[in-house]
């Protein structure tokens, strides 16, 4: 029987996940299919690849990273900003705590989180939604591939 493989640095992973909250405040939870990624590659979050070493096929962990870390960058005031009503869409007025995708002018998308609506205008915090924050990724390990020899 081969040894089950153990999660290195350049596997080809599949595995389940959920983001939470230290509080228990889930944020995402992964599909009923298992998401693939290779890691070295910048598919995944590497302070999270990094925690994945040695992990095999059927493990599962709650790996917490700390908001110390900046895993998702410092709070930054300036990243607060007053956005006219007219951005909005009239059908879906914006509502304090809803988290809003906006497509800037080169046609990238930030997301921004409304922190107060008034009649003058809407509050909208740029920061990303879990900078400052403790997370918990909760994984499964679904499958493990290595490989064993590379051709230079």
């Amino acid at each position: 029987m081969a040894e089950e493989q153990k999660i290195k640095a350049d596997s080809t992973v599949a595995l389940r996940y959920a983001v939470s909250l230290a509080d228990g405040t889930v944020i995402e939870e992964a599909e009923d299919a298992p998401e693939t990624i290779t890691l070295g590659r910048g598919e995944f979050i590497n302070e999270l690849e990094q925690k994945l070493y040695g992990m095999k096929a059927g493990d599962t962990d709650d790996i917490i990273i700390p908001a110390q870390e900046n895993l998702f960058g410092a709070y930054d005031e300036s990243r607060v900003q007053l956005v006219e009503h007219s951005v909005f869409d009239q059908d879906e007025l914006p509502q304090q705590g809803n988290v809003i995708e906006f497509t800037l002018p080169n046609g990238t998308t930030i997301p921004g989180i409304i922190r107060e609506v008034t009649e003058e205008n809407v509050q909208v915090d740029f920061n990303h939604p879990l900078c400052g924050r403790d997370v918990m990724f909760a994984v499964e390990i679904v499958s493990v591939e290595n490989i064993l020899e590379k051709n230079d």
